[in-house]
């Protein structure tokens, strides 16, 4: 394990570089901190090519942990060179570098009478990863992020996942490549739409179905309302005319578990 005592090293100054997506983009690798989300992400059979320590670790604990790990290059970083790069501050003593997915939509295979949530242009990371969270819990098959405004790779996207992002396959298009993925799958498109009259509750999600839920200020787009098999809403009984899409995602994702557990 090589030491690190300075901020000019350059392994530092990738990792601080990928803080950024421009930075991602120029290294083809991200950044995962915190031992729970660098274990799930190892789960799930990603390979790091870096992990960074600091040396606040338990002797006892830090050799626990490596001991779980690929062979793999590994530095241990002073206390001020570690908060350097930390995007937690505090709350993480680990950070491991992978290598970018392939986002492809041909990468993705289905089971039969899938189950799939395409998230169009969701601006918020937190709420990115909140409903990767919750398509873990309810075994959602695949995310499609259609026509993305926030960066999958944002770290904050990982951290509110708590490392699902490695558990949920996903894609990433555009809209149009979205639709013809679902197209030729013979998925039947539900999309979420305030001004719609169908209740959520009343749709057949037990075969094929594609849960389409757009961004946090504007809602689905036209393309989605005008591919849509049927529109959907979910019912509201108080002031509020809208839920937060996080919220909204599991409300209907459930239940379409809750019909398929029917069958």
């Amino acid at each position: 394990m090589q030491d690190i005592s300075s901020v000019k090293n350059p392994i530092v100054k990738k990792i601080m570089a990928l803080n950024k997506k421009r930075g991602r983009t120029q290294h083809q690798q991200f950044f995962v901190e915190g031992i729970r989300e660098i274990q799930v992400a190892l789960e799930s059979g990603l390979v790091p090519t870096e992990i960074l320590y600091n040396s606040k670790w338990d002797v006892d604990q830090l050799t626990q942990f490596r001991g779980q790990l690929p062979q793999t290059q590994e530095y241990l970083l002073t206390d001020e060179v570690f908060e350097k790069i930390s995007y937690r501050g505090s709350v993480a003593n680990a950070l491991a570098c992978f290598r970018l997915f392939n986002t492809s939509l041909d990468q993705l295979n289905l089971k039969q009478s899938a189950l799939v949530l395409v998230l169009e242009a969701i601006e918020k990371p937190g709420n990115m990863g909140a409903i990767f969270r919750t398509a873990d819990a309810a075994g959602v098959d695949a995310i499609l992020i259609a026509n993305p405004n926030t960066d999958f790779y944002n770290p904050n996207v990982i951290r509110a996942s708590l490392g699902t992002v490695f558990s949920v396959p996903f894609a990433i298009g555009t809209n149009e490549a979205c639709l013809d993925f679902l197209k030729e799958n013979n998925f039947q498109i539900y999309s979420t739409y305030l001004e719609a009259s169908t209740p959520h509750y009343s749709v057949d999600m037990k075969g094929d179905t594609a849960l389409v839920l757009g961004s946090e200020a504007f809602g689905i787009s036209p393309f989605w309302i005008e591919h849509a098999h049927e529109t959907i809403k979910i019912p509201m009984h108080g002031l509020a005319d809208s839920m937060n899409v996080s919220t909204a995602t599991a409300v209907t994702v459930f239940e379409a578990v809750r019909q398929r557990a029917e069958i």
